[in-house]
């Protein structure tokens, strides 16, 4: 499997360099001054950018070559889920108040956002635990319930930050993950309908929430507020055409479309790419998924696949949230699309899952030599 490792490295790092190109062209006419939600900005867009790529690469070359088998070892494992609680709890204490949620603590001038890091630690936490837990996976009250519980607890401190996209998001996963590791669908379909009257009711109870999926349906009727930035998108899509404005030539980053750093990053590189840009950077995130659900099917051992699949899900999952929002398939909501947008929790997380994925890929096997998974290692 040496062969896909390094391709799935080589596909990830030319993500991280059009996203560095995209954050220094979306944020070369931006004021330093204040960020985007009128916070003092203090150290240039672009050189965290690069202090965020340089720890995130790190992270990623180090668990490359540390033994992912380490990662189920309860020494390791559970110290990892606790400070993970302590942390989410206490930001709901003393983070910083922002566009309606709760979700960052800021340190030394840098913003950390523990949702990300929950993240990681859900995929970890219920990769070991599916795994050993392999005589009861089909039953539904010791096998499914039990990971769904974990999934809720973690999701549910989540949402209390005033923030429903992330823990859809960790359910879905959560989903996926119960079922590669042997989960029967009659648990898991039926579970989707109440999970959906919960959103449902969560949107409903909400102002806001309620307001972007009016803006959604119209965003026209909504031109100079909630509406505004799908519009812009839109207009950023259009303008590209099929060749693009040119690299650095686009429009819409020149403060009609907020957020064109972060969440809306895919338009301002539509605009400047074309459709042409737009496909090819679709292609790289398919032949990523590719190439690391292939190495998730070669896994040594049942926790490993487990562990894959689960870092496949979670990329593949907000990449296509993020690009279906900037398209207007999907109500918006702040989900940073993977190596691409601004910010540091999400792209040292992701590429600290990353490396755990090539770690994976070094010890995979071919499919004809691959142990039955159903027997964990």
């Amino acid at each position: 499997m040496k062969r896909e490792t390094i391709f799935a490295f080589n596909i990830v790092l030319g993500l991280v360099l059009i996203g560095l190109l995209m954050v220094y062209s979306a944020s070369a006419v931006r004021n330093y001054s204040t960020d985007s939600v009128g916070h003092p900005a203090g150290i240039p867009l672009l050189w965290k950018q690069l202090i965020y790529i340089g720890i995130g690469m790190t992270c990623l070359i180090v668990m490359a070559r540390f033994d992912y088998h380490h990662l189920r070892n309860r020494a390791l494992l559970w110290p990892l889920f606790l400070v993970t609680l302590a942390v989410l709890v206490a930001v709901l204490f003393l983070g910083d108040e922002r566009r309606g949620g709760q979700r960052w603590i800021e340190i030394l001038g840098f913003t950390f956002q523990p949702s990300e890091l929950a993240k990681m630690t859900l995929v970890i936490f219920l990769a070991a635990k599916l795994s050993e837990n392999q005589q009861y996976i089909h039953r539904f009250w010791r096998g499914f319930v039990p990971p769904l519980l974990l999934t809720g607890l973690v999701a549910g401190l989540v949402l209390l930050e005033r923030d429903l996209g992330t823990p859809v998001v960790m359910m879905a996963v959560a989903m996926l993950m119960i079922v590669m590791a042997g989960g029967r669908f009659a648990h898991v379909l039926p579970t989707c309908l109440p999970a959906a009257v919960v959103v449902y009711k969560l949107i409903e109870g909400s102002g806001y929430r309620s307001e972007r999926i009016d803006a959604w349906l119209d965003p026209w009727k909504y031109r100079s507020d909630k509406g505004l930035q799908l519009i812009e998108s839109l207009a950023g899509f259009a303008r590209g055409g099929f060749w693009g404005q040119g690299l650095g030539a686009g429009e819409q980053k020149l403060r009609y479309l907020p957020d064109a750093h972060s969440d809306f990053i895919f338009a301002v590189w539509a605009e400047e790419m074309g459709l042409l840009g737009s496909l090819s950077l679709v292609a790289l995130f398919l032949l990523f998924l590719i190439v690391a659900v292939r190495i998730a099917v070669c896994a040594r051992d049942l926790f490993g696949a487990i562990l894959a699949s689960g870092i496949v899900a979670l990329i593949g999952i907000q990449a296509c949230f993020n690009m279906a929002v900037t398209t207007g398939l999907l109500p918006t909501k702040g989900l940073a699309l993977p190596f691409i947008s601004a910010g540091g929790s999400a792209l040292i997380v992701n590429l600290t899952l990353v490396g755990i994925l090539l770690n994976i890929g070094a010890q995979a096997v071919e499919l004809e030599e691959a142990p039955p998974l159903a027997v964990a290692k």
